[in-house]
């Protein structure tokens, strides 16, 4: 049985500001797991932290086999559809990251988990590498699909400076305990001139006020920051990074569903109800029925999910 986590109080990762309020305190209701944690926004410069937070050696907890993210190869999926939905958002995902580097080169995906993303990259003509903490999940991607990846936390690869042209990070930055060191070790594996690609939840999403703790981009404890724009430029900047766009286009309908099932879990208690609820928001009538609202709220930038893109500039940072 899974005990309560030793957790630690911080103060803001972005300006060590302890003047602090608390927005919402919630527990895991991804996995149901025990522990209570905070979410703060720092009253100095906006960042959303967790405080407390579970310890670096009790996080391992909190992303058993079945995470979410750690999704099989395409061609294991049982049904057609689920198969052509997939390769059709990575499809989205390959075109738009080449189409700002300009040219393959060679990339590196932090958090790639079981490598679907690197594998599909390398049928675009790049030259992958990943790194991914979870040895189950990294196993998966070097055994079935042939990857080089390292397993472990990104400053333990000690890569070279100036190795990769693009580094990829998929729901990745609000995970790290410390946002700045990961940019600035991003910074100096990146080339002069190289892209870095983010995705992130947005806490500015429409989707928050509407779900409140169910809105899937808390996901307590396994997030651990939130980024405004203001925050999120703040930090590229520091690190010598020049923001080209950001963006929505992932994160939508799928990220709704999450949230609404973790209502239903919680308030609708009839199991033969709630299956038939999720069911019924879970069909083609439904997902059709919200992509005209989820398209404009893409290009406004109110989607749960924003990918930035942001250039390495042609100067060291001190």
């Amino acid at each position: 049985m899974t005990q309560e986590p030793h957790t630690e109080t911080i103060c803001c990762t972005l300006c060590q500001s302890d003047d602090a309020e608390t927005v919402m305190t919630g527990h895991d209701l991804l996995h149901h797991l025990p522990g209570q944690f905070a979410w703060k926004r720092c009253r100095r410069c906006g960042l959303l932290y967790l405080s407390p937070r579970p310890s670096p050696e009790e996080m391992a907890q909190y992303y058993p086999a079945d995470y979410m993210p750690f999704v099989p190869a395409v061609e294991e999926e049982a049904h057609l559809w689920q198969r052509w939905d997939r390769r059709y958002g990575m499809a989205k995902r390959c075109k738009i990251v080449t189409r700002h580097a300009g040219r393959p080169g060679r990339l590196l995906d932090v958090g790639c988990a079981t490598g679907v993303f690197l594998d599909a990259m390398r049928r675009y003509g790049w030259d992958v590498q990943g790194v991914e903490p979870n040895e189950t999940a990294a196993t998966y991607a070097r055994e079935k699909l042939g990857l080089d990846i390292f397993i472990g936390e990104l400053h333990q690869a000690q890569f070279a400076g100036h190795t990769f042209d693009a580094v990829t990070l998929w729901d990745v930055l609000e995970h790290v305990y410390d946002p700045r060191a990961t940019l600035a070790e991003l910074a100096r594996i990146l080339r002069p001139g190289g892209l870095l690609v983010m995705s992130l939840p947005n806490p500015e999403s429409w989707e928050v006020p509407l779900l409140g703790r169910y809105w899937a981009g808390w996901d307590v404890p396994r997030h651990l920051h939130l980024f405004t724009r203001p925050v999120f430029t703040r930090f590229l900047e520091e690190q010598g990074f020049q923001i080209e766009e950001v963006v929505s286009f992932s994160g939508r309908y799928h990220v709704l569903l999450l949230g609404l099932e973790m209502w239903a879990g919680e308030n609708v208690s009839n199991s033969a109800i709630r299956q038939a609820l999720m069911a019924a928001l879970r069909s083609w009538p439904a997902r059709l029925a919200g992509l005209a609202f989820y398209t404009l709220a893409d290009r406004v930038r109110l989607s749960s999910s924003i990918t930035l893109f942001a250039r390495r500039k042609n100067v060291e940072v001190r």
